[in-house]
């Protein structure tokens, strides 16, 4: 499996900032996932007897041969050597009766053969609980992601993190969320929940944000059994360290109305204040409608579009499981105060992808939602520890961002599975628009003289699983990036891959991997060989 795991942060060792640990290209394992689900399934529903607790220590060792350690352009600056990288780690699941959680960490040290490049050590965080703090009425969730991040989306794109490359950086994020729930007077169901995040980046020219949500609901039911009706309050202060601070509110109220217990039609109407796209306060009123389809248990349809004070904000989505094949098409349109890697849905990272198509395979199972999204959590984090894919490896590369945006974005997800090969396809398009008041924000759309970004990315993988023990992957991506300003912009990216990866022993894994990238912009266009060797083993 072809690990790479690192990129540029510091310069030296007693300065060495600790960063993400990724992987490098995408390896697609259906097959995993089957057998995930199947446990997660019969934990939902049967439970199961095992431990409270379970620590799984382990350790990667990757060694890498490139012919561009610092991805520059042209044969006179590019520099040839090994990459070896040595990454301790450990994986903690939890499951008693008041907390669900799991956590991913590990530390890597990055030693570099060539003199003009020190080492240095990365971070690697992925993590996510749920805490019933008082049964069946407050709970606590919490989350933590450090991951490598792209500054700017025409800059130098990396191969893998142990490149050293200068637009990149680590960005982590932090999530703290207490809610109650219950009812009110047997009359109807109520939920309050505080957020606050933060997200912080090493890199002078982003900002660091701060997020506190207050978000209200209340809903019931009426005369008429079909007819369901809730209200929603929303309140948001988004603090940027290098821009201004944005505050917004939203209030709506919904009708749904259920015509058969496969199709259900939605209306609503509200308003909104914010001071995104002006320095004062801006009201305005809100109102939308759409539809929820499930004409097969297999089958979902979903599609709500709604005024907003940007125009049309939309939220699409249709799913099909076939026996063996699945397919997931995603289109939203709304606003984004954190760097797109960041938000909470997406195929940003292969954990996101996974956890989709766990969502995806295990809601006709499990319909608790609550139920579902712990269940899919763990599936996913199965399913990448046994292929020994890190789970911040990224599926699509973003940019940063000091400022609100209105963003699109649209995701297709093809899986084909047979008995011995898996072929997945994936189409991205995401398209943000600046709506801030003031230009004084360092960021891309401010140096590049453009409100609009456009990033359109595809990644085809291909995995035949050669015995019981080992399989090949192969991997095909392109991505590229636009600007639609006075200075028009254009990046483009393409990289192959290939993979053999096979157990050695029962807690051991070993991989070889080859790679080729090629990088097209108007100041660096690079190209990049790599041989990648991998072991990995499990305590």
């Amino acid at each position: 499996m072809g690990t790479a795991m690192g990129t540029a942060m510091g310069t030296d060792m007693k300065n060495s900032t600790l960063r993400l640990t990724g992987t490098t290209g995408l390896v697609v394992v259906s097959l995993w996932i089957n057998a995930a689900v199947g446990q997660e399934s019969a934990t939902a529903n049967t439970g199961t007897q095992g431990q409270a607790f379970v620590v799984k220590p382990r350790i990667t060792l990757t060694e890498t041969w490139t012919d561009n350690v610092a991805v520059s352009g042209g044969q006179g600056s590019k520099e040839s050597g090994f990459i070896t990288q040595v990454a301790p780690g450990v994986r903690i699941d939890a499951k008693t009766a008041r907390l669900k959680a799991y956590f991913d960490y590990a530390l890597t040290g990055i030693f570099y053969s060539t003199s003009s490049v020190n080492s240095r050590t990365q971070n690697s965080l992925n993590t996510f609980g749920t805490l019933e703090a008082v049964s069946n009425w407050m709970y606590l969730d919490f989350s933590g992601r450090i991951a490598q991040q792209t500054i700017s989306a025409f800059g130098a794109q990396s191969p893998s993190n142990a490149n050293i490359n200068t637009n990149s950086t680590e960005t982590s994020t932090y999530r703290l969320s207490p809610y109650i729930r219950g009812q009110l007077a047997g009359i109807a169901d109520y939920s309050l929940r505080y957020t606050w995040s933060t997200t912080q980046s090493n890199v002078a020219t982003a900002s660091d944000i701060e997020l506190a949500d207050w978000a209200g609901q209340l809903r019931g039911s009426t005369p008429f059994q079909s007819l369901k009706w809730s209200v929603d309050a929303t309140q948001q202060n988004a603090s940027y360290s290098r821009g201004r601070t944005t505050e917004a509110e939203r209030q709506y109220a919904m009708g749904t109305y259920t015509v058969v217990p496969q199709f259900r039609v939605s209306l609503s109407g509200g308003q909104e204040s914010n001071n995104y796209a002006s320095q004062n306060i801006e009201n305005k009123l809100t109102h939308g409608y759409g539809f929820d389809w499930t004409p097969t248990e297999r089958t979902q349809i979903s599609a709500f579009k709604e005024r907003r004070f940007f125009g049309d904000g939309h939220r699409y989505s249709f799913s099909h499981r076939f026996p063996l094949s699945s397919i997931r098409y995603s289109d939203t349109k709304d606003v984004s105060v954190l760097p797109n890697q960041f938000t909470s849905a997406g195929l940003g990272t292969v954990y996101d992808l996974f956890r989709q198509i766990c969502i995806q395979q295990l809601s006709s199972q499990i319909s608790d939602p609550v139920q579902l999204d712990q269940a899919a959590n763990v599936c996913a984090a199965n399913v990448l520890t046994q292929a020994g894919i890190a789970s911040n490896t990224q599926v699509t590369s973003s940019f940063l961002t000091s400022r609100a945006t209105v963003r699109r974005s649209q995701q297709l997800a093809l899986a084909m599975q047979g008995a011995r090969n898996t072929l997945t396809l994936l189409f991205n398009r995401s398209e943000s628009q600046s709506i801030l008041a003031s230009s004084a924000v360092s960021d891309d759309f401010l140096l590049n003289g453009t409100n609009n970004i456009l990033q359109r990315g595809i990644s085809l993988n291909f995995s035949h699983k050669l015995s019981a023990i080992s399989s090949i992957n192969m991997m095909a991506s392109r991505q590229e990036s636009t600007s639609a300003g006075a200075s028009a912009l254009k990046a483009t990216t393409m990289m192959y891959q290939a993979n053999l990866t096979s157990r050695l022993g029962a807690k051991t894994t070993g991989g070889i991997s080859v790679r080729r990238t090629e990088f097209d912009n108007s100041t660096n266009p690079f190209t990049e060989n790599a041989l990648i060797g991998t072991l990995s083993v499990i305590f």
